[in-house]
């Protein structure tokens, strides 16, 4: 260690930097055991694992030779601020707990619509596609709202995840919708070639129509998402499994025009507009750097739980082979049996509240990935989207500096494509393993039940389950991934950078 050092409250910390031959007390375990309180965001289990934790840093700091270890003495002293900074944290989730928080919910009273997310389909919609007949289509939005009472209790709960799944799944059915808009759009396009005047304009006219239908069967889709997410919020909160949810969805229709010829791409101020999408894609790459370090923690938590679920399974099968063998007096493998040997076996018992506190954490890893990754979309799209609208400032361009500019141009937009695909990759690993979250919390349920099936539980329900959930970067988060994918945001940054930094003057001179 160096005197400059500051300490992290991660077990992987303490573990990296402490002394080698120096035996340790009990901080690693102190630390690793906050980590799963703090992720709990429950007050009462953070304040144990802080008051623990302090136990630990005066074990270390009064245990260790003064002379030896003055340095590390000093570092490790420095935990004492950083633990009364998450102390008043937990004073702050108590206070709001004691004022009808998250163990004693008052009576509901249902509050105001907020809105919670929106788009404007045909903003989106006039981005991708051009076309001189399509000459006017805007005011066509959706948006959802919530009764603020329920932004209330997640507030409470510290609970910022449900609201932001309930926009991530509006959002990517309104990018469907956008998909599918613009395909029926090209359709057209194509379509009418070759097809007499009148022919063309019933099918440019048909597409007001079409697109109104098509809008409906989104809406139906997004009025189902609110009243999903808080039913997975209330599996886990049962105290407030009477609250009323009281979300909105409001479509706005509004103008479609195809008749006559928009103006072509247009614009000034070229070289601003390049330093905007290295702004985009400086904060997507940033944010892909976040992510990558969930990943890791993630997997660290992953190995951790198959390491647990493995004891489980091992002290099953050590119980069954005990139970054939006769030697505790017994021929049939019986529910009763069972649970006679494996309800005082100590390390089976040690082992579920491990597996339960691991799964929790896991969970909270995941879905904080999943929050990032819904902004990392978002940044990525809009510089996409500000490429195309660059590249058709810059095509036409004749003088070989900028005929350069655009050849660049192009490259960068083509590697940041690749980092968004790998970006959906990764997020299509997360999104399943989401999904195996219910099928792990059944589990643990059943194991602490008063009378568990575990014949049925390890035979039947526990390989299915482990083999979905835990099954490497398949199954998994996936940290090889994450890593390809921050390697090409790190790429695609550094070609926009150059791309600035070379053609600043020839954009300068040709757009403005």
């Amino acid at each position: 260690m160096k005197s400059s050092d500051t300490p992290e409250l991660k077990a992987a910390w303490w573990k990296k930097h402490r002394p080698l031959l120096y035996k340790d007390p009990g901080l690693w375990d102190a630390l690793k055991d906050w980590e799963i309180a703090a992720d709990s965001m429950d007050a009462v289990k953070r304040d144990k694992a802080l008051s623990d934790l302090k136990r630990a840093v005066a074990k270390v700091v009064t245990g260790m030779d003064a002379k030896r270890y003055e340095t590390e003495i000093a570092v490790v002293k420095k935990y004492t601020k950083l633990i009364q900074a998450e102390e008043v944290k937990t004073k702050e989730m108590a206070g709001r707990a004691s004022k009808g928080g998250p163990s004693t919910p008052p009576k509901q009273k249902i509050g105001g619509s907020v809105v919670i997310w929106s788009r404007d389909i045909s903003a989106e919609v006039n981005k991708k596609f051009k076309a001189e007949w399509f000459k006017s289509f805007s005011g066509y939005k959706i948006e959802m709202t919530l009764n603020s009472d329920l932004l209330d209790v997640f507030e409470a709960e510290d609970d910022a995840v449900t609201p932001a799944f309930i926009a991530q799944d509006a959002e990517e059915l309104a990018q469907k919708l956008i998909t599918a808009l613009v395909n029926d759009l090209n359709a057209i396009e194509s379509g009418s070639k070759g097809k007499k005047p009148g022919d063309v304009d019933k099918m440019r006219q048909a597409f007001g129509p079409q697109a109104e239908k098509t809008i409906k069967a989104v809406e139906a889709k997004m009025k189902l998402i609110p009243k999903e997410r808080w039913d997975k919020f209330v599996k886990q909160k049962q105290q407030y499994k009477d609250y009323q949810i009281k979300a909105g969805l409001n479509v706005t229709i509004g103008v479609l025009g195809v008749v006559g010829s928009a103006a072509g791409i247009v614009g000034t101020g070229g070289a601003g507009l390049a330093l905007g999408i290295v702004t985009l894609v400086r904060s997507a790459a940033g944010l892909m750097k976040q992510i990558y370090d969930l990943t890791i923690e993630a997997e660290r938590v992953e190995k951790n739980l198959e390491a647990d679920l493995k004891t489980l399974k091992d002290r099953y099968i050590k119980a069954t082979g005990d139970i054939k063998s006769g030697k505790l007096g017994a021929t049939e493998i019986t529910g009763s049996v069972l649970k006679g040997i494996l309800g005082v076996d100590t390390p089976f018992l040690a082992t579920i509240p491990k597996c339960k506190n691991n799964i929790t954490l896991w969970q909270n890893k995941v879905a904080g990935i999943t929050v990032q990754g819904r902004k990392l979309y978002k940044a990525v799209s809009g510089g996409l989207d500000q490429c195309t609208k660059l590249e058709g400032m810059i095509s036409g361009a004749q003088k070989k500096e900028a005929r350069d500019i655009y050849t660049k141009l192009v490259k960068a937009r083509k590697e940041l494509t690749t980092a968004l695909d790998k970006c959906a990759d990764m997020n299509a690993r997360v999104d399943k393993a989401e999904k195996n979250f219910e099928g792990l919390d059944k589990m643990m349920k059943a194991l602490e039940a008063a009378t568990p099936k575990y014949v049925e539980i390890f035979d039947k329900v526990f390989p299915v389950v482990v083999n979905l959930t835990l099954s490497g970067a398949g199954g998994g988060v996936g940290i090889k991934g994450a890593e390809s994918t921050l390697e090409v945001f790190n790429s695609s940054l550094g070609m926009f950078n150059d791309l600035v930094s070379e053609g600043k003057n020839q954009l300068e001179e040709y757009l403005g």
